[in-house]
């Protein structure tokens, strides 16, 4: 592998968005189609990061050979995204998908929230390159409790978003390498 200066990523702006199960990526990402729906506004603070469960490693031996062969177990990523738009699509994304909105206009919470099913896209601009991360299906659902900190920043809720296997697919999500979409 060679080193690859135009290869590095400074975001100066993204998307997050949301679309129906199985809805492809956008051929461009520099126009995204009316298909996909913007989360709204989000932390600049806290743009985005990954966490994975699983992928444990488990060193398998025998008599003759103490190191034969490894077993890892399947590993599920999710990423995190703080949303700072209080609207009532937002405040589903966060309390679940069987929120209600009740006859006052206010939603009621559901003691048992359920994830939101969607297709989702990440898109980050540095400049005139894009990186993207698709998964074409996605739950999505409120990760940390409210908490305000204080009167000087934007408040923000924490979506979790896992992505599944979606049909056949052999993964999760895909990533774009980054400057390989078109300008169009």
């Amino acid at each position: 592998m060679s080193l690859n200066d135009n290869a590095t990523l400074v975001i100066n702006t993204g998307n997050f968005f949301t679309s129906e199960v199985g809805t492809a990526i956008p051929t461009d990402l520099l126009t995204i189609p009316i298909a996909w729906e913007n989360i709204g506004h989000t932390s600049l603070e806290d743009i985005f990061s990954q966490e994975s469960e699983g992928g444990d490693t488990t060193i398998l031996q025998t008599l003759q050979n103490k190191a034969l062969r490894t077993k890892r177990t399947a590993k599920t990523d999710s990423f995190n995204v703080t949303v700072q738009q209080f609207d009532k699509p937002t405040l589903k994304l966060y309390h679940g998908s069987n929120a209600i909105e009740l006859s006052d206009g206010t939603l009621g919470v559901p003691t048992d929230p359920q994830p939101t099913v969607k297709a989702f896209l990440a898109v980050f601009y540095d400049g005139e390159n894009v990186f993207a991360l698709y998964a074409p299906k996605a739950e999505i659902l409120g990760t940390e409790p409210m908490s305000f900190a204080d009167t000087e920043s934007l408040a923000g809720l924490t979506l979790k978003i896992t992505p599944v296997v979606n049909g056949t697919n052999k993964h999760a999500y895909a990533v774009t390498p980054l400057g390989a979409v078109d300008a169009g």
